[in-house]
């Protein structure tokens, strides 16, 4: 089986996905953010009309209506007022909800990706572009708004066309060849056309805006990761010992120099442009207001409207000319917004390429089990060089197994594919004879427990670390402390078991490499898998701690499978089985005893660090 290592392409999310996508988390914010931005433009042609009853009241001396007129317009603005302030406070809750989905999704789905697409180069980018692009301008509750924002303009354009219908027809009775000029039909059409110019204009510039809104986002996106891992070296507290003793800081800070002035001047020449287009579409738009006004207040001049209609067709004028400049801008808005959270959604639909059986793993009670490499290569996704190269081996349940050999030479990777977090290149891993992965990946993969070299421990409580969840057993937690030696340190601290560990917390507890290490093992013996991996087990333990854990571990394991993977020679003298790899190849496989007594990499190996065995 060969895995496909180039990514595949991707679709580009469209309006459709989007609705989709946002109905899925609150079916009722969209149509709520579209009712509050219909509220919100009601008000400001309701204010146009009845100012301009009031501005003819005035100039008739009307005012008994002029009153009710106005007492109308502010109770009208009061109910109104109120219906959006409740609109709005349910949508600042639900949006605050929607962003915590959008989070939740984004780790879910990272953790349910499996590991051989996780630890793709390049897939942690792709993590964070999805991240990025989900709280680009906005997020997702911000591409609600503009959708409403482009349904209220089209509604407010119709409605203004509606209020110009009468404009154009209406007569001017000046004596002034000009102003009857102002009030003839051409003038109208040169009107429309100066407005279409200006309008497709602001929309070819809001295009280019959109085309570098999304560059600057990517430009960002690998500014602000190398800003990042600068920035761990500066306050994370572990790291801060090595930063302090090696006087790392001037390093660190030329680093951070170097890439704020490579980003500075990116910004600063991305900015100009984007400056540029906005100043010209400004400009557009304050010359046709002004022709606006110049046009209505001739025609006001010429007789043909009131001082209020006047009123009213400014506002008119220009809510159609920006409504409709502004239904292309949100065009452009929303394409960009596809843009970017396209990352997001293909994100989502990225697909796990590890084909998941369905057949349960039996459950003996003896723990008979046997695992077989049968003719397995690998090589990791891009890179088509070869870690491993036809292995072929057994494993037997009850048995206990060293695996052996020099940095590089595949022990890891092997163990890798024995738990599952890839799947063999070419060749099958059999487990009482069937293809591992013919078995549900849930089940099998509960038949391991794992320390792997790189373990790691989380800032939660003593038990919930052993026991890696919320919910333990207690006597289980303390038996598994106590085969590590590391139950009297826990029963010393203040909280026992609930004692958060590491000082992420104000009660936090330090604790040392040694005993986080213990904490892992204990954590891997209150699984109770029957087989147990141990990668470099004891690494980080003292010669005394090694040799206590070595000489219990039969009685840790029980009749379980123990697989050592170390660098410590001393550990495959408990073994059984030592299989030794050099450069992804068995090279050896044996008893100590046997391959003590061979010429090969074990005698060297052993011979290196007799002196350290020998007393």
């Amino acid at each position: 089986m060969k895995h496909n290592c180039r990514k595949k392409p991707q679709r580009k999310a469209n309006m459709r996905d989007m609705l989709k996508l946002i109905s899925g988390m609150s079916p009722c914010f969209l149509p709520f953010t579209i009712l509050e931005a219909l509220l919100s433009t009601a008000v400001v042609f309701i204010n146009i009309i009845l100012s301009a009853d009031i501005l003819d009241g005035i100039a008739i001396g009307k005012q008994q209506e002029l009153i009710h007129t106005a007492l109308f317009m502010v109770g009208l603005n009061l109910v109104l007022a109120l219906i959006r302030w409740g609109i709005n406070k349910w949508l600042i809750v639900t949006r605050r909800k929607i962003e915590d989905s959008v989070s939740k999704q984004l780790s879910q789905k990272s953790l349910n990706l499996d590991y051989q697409i996780l630890e793709k180069t390049g897939t942690l980018d792709y993590i964070q572009k999805a991240e990025s692009a989900s709280q680009a301008n906005g997020g997702i509750t911000s591409y609600c708004v503009l959708l409403g924002e482009g349904i209220t303009q089209i509604a407010s354009i119709l409605y203004a066309a509606i209020l110009l219908s009468d404009f154009f027809l209406e007569s001017g009775k000046s004596e002034d060849s000009f102003l009857r000029l102002m009030t003839a039909p051409q003038a109208g059409i040169v009107m429309f056309v100066l407005m279409g110019a200006v309008i497709f204009l602001v929309y070819i510039l809001s295009k280019k805006q959109r085309k570098l809104n999304y560059e600057f986002l990517e430009h960002n996106i690998r500014g602000n990761r190398e800003f990042g891992s600068y920035f761990q070296f500066l306050y994370n507290y572990n790291i801060g010992k090595q930063v302090r003793i090696y006087h790392m800081f001037p390093m660190i800070y030329q680093r951070l120099k170097k890439l704020e002035s490579t980003m500075t001047e990116r910004t600063h020449k991305m900015t100009n442009q984007y400056l540029k287009l906005i100043v010209i579409a400004d400009a557009a738009s304050i010359l046709l207001l002004f022709v606006y006004y110049c046009f209505v207040g001739l025609r006001a001049a010429a007789g043909a409207i009131t001082l209020g209609e006047m009123t009213i067709y400014i506002g008119a004028l220009t809510s159609f000319s920006d409504n409709l400049s502004g239904v292309f801008t949100a065009l452009n808005a929303i394409g960009l917004k596809n843009d970017f959270l396209s990352n997001y959604v293909d994100f989502l639909q990225l697909k796990n390429e590890k084909y998941d059986g369905t057949l349960p793993i039996e459950k003996r009670l003896d723990h008979d089990y046997e695992l077989e490499f049968r003719n397995v290569s690998f090589h990791y996704p891009n890179s088509e060089e070869l870690v491993l190269k036809n292995i072929t081996t057994k494993i037997r349940v009850g048995r206990k197994m060293a695996i052996v050999g020099k940095n590089g030479s595949g022990k890891s990777t092997f163990i890798k594919l024995l738990c599952r977090l890839y799947d063999p290149t070419e060749g099958e891993i059999l487990l009482n004879g069937i293809d591992i992965k013919k078995y549900d990946y849930d089940e099998y993969r509960q038949i391991f427990s794992v320390v792997f070299q790189d373990f790691r421990l989380f800032s939660f409580p003593v038990a919930q670390n052993v026991a890696a969840g919320l919910v333990y057993d207690e006597e289980k937690v303390w038996k598994a402390l106590e085969q590590v030696g590391i139950a009297e340190r826990v029963k010393k601290m203040e909280k026992g078991l609930d004692t958060v560990i590491f000082k992420q917390e104000d009660e936090g507890v330090e604790i040392s490499g040694g005993e986080a290490q213990k904490i892992a093992i204990a954590r891997a013996l209150y699984k109770d898998a029957p087989v147990v991996i141990l990668d470099e087990p004891t690494a980080a333990l003292d010669p005394v701690s090694e040799l206590e854990i070595y000489e219990r571990f039969d009685e840790m394991v029980e009749e379980k499978t123990a697989i050592y993977i170390s660098h410590r020679m001393s550990s495959c003298r408990f073994c059984e089985n030592i299989v030794v790899f050099e450069n992804g190849n068995i090279v050896q496989m044996g008893s100590h005893d046997a391959l003590v007594k061979q010429h090969g990499l074990y005698q060297e190996l052993w011979n290196a660090q007799a002196q350290y065995y020998q007393g």
